[in-house]
């Protein structure tokens, strides 16, 4: 599904956990395209084939995953990071991630290609898209989330969801860290809030209004 200009959505629709997947079309110089979260190759308990499901849903956009050039990751967990080894082997694309969960990604037989620190991050396509990183840790050491200001846009990965926010008992996990990136991204201005997984919501809030009142739901009622 496509959002706004050449950045595409694909929620995940299967009975089993896995993440959102989003894709910044033709963003980089040779027309091929950019991923971010691919979430898992085959899902850990219904077996649902997750990558062939986003590639499907992407050839309905007119988009070819084997055009995929770059993977990015919010962070390491294999529900959002488990595809990237495959497409790095099949496409010859490299992975972005913090490098405070690589070494989470290396247990999973991960390789990071480069690593992803806080500040501008530019798509080198025909037309250039200047992205924003910034390090919001809490869910796990190296997490990170990416503004687009362009158009707005906060790839939010296991941060924030729909009234809601990412597990902090995992390791590595910290409660105030989490809070502390929290209320450092609700001062963004953002139009679009693009959670990392669809839970009791699609994880797309839309509208600057709709995003605050999420932000507002999580500092009242969760974060206290």
């Amino acid at each position: 599904m496509r959002l706004v200009d050449n950045l595409y959505a694909y929620t995940w629709q299967g009975s089993d956990n896995n993440s959102n997947a989003y894709v910044f079309a033709s963003a980089l110089s040779d027309n091929r395209h950019v991923i971010i979260d691919p979430g898992h190759v085959t899902t850990p308990f219904f077996h649902e084939e997750g990558l062939e499901m986003v590639g499907n849903d992407m050839k309905k956009d007119g988009l070819d995953a084997a055009a995929i050039g770059l993977v990015i990751l919010t962070h390491a967990h294999p529900d959002h990071c488990e595809a990237a080894i495959v497409i790095r082997e099949k496409n010859n694309a490299p992975v972005g991630l913090h490098k405070a969960d690589e070494p989470i990604f290396q247990r999973f037989g991960g390789t990071v290609d480069f690593y992803l620190e806080e500040g501008e991050f530019e798509l080198n396509g025909e037309n250039k898209t200047r992205l924003q990183i910034y390090h919001s840790p809490g869910h796990s050491p190296g997490h990170i989330t990416i503004y687009w200001p362009k158009n707005k846009v906060l790839i939010a990965g296991d941060v924030i969801f729909y009234q809601s926010h990412g597990r902090v008992d995992l390791p590595g996990g910290s409660a105030s860290l989490l809070k502390h990136s929290i209320e450092r991204l609700s001062e963004l201005d953002i139009e679009y809030l693009l959670c990392g997984h669809p839970y009791g919501h699609p994880g797309i809030i839309k509208g600057k209004e709709e995003v605050q009142r999420n932000f507002d739901f999580l500092k009242k009622y969760i974060l206290g």
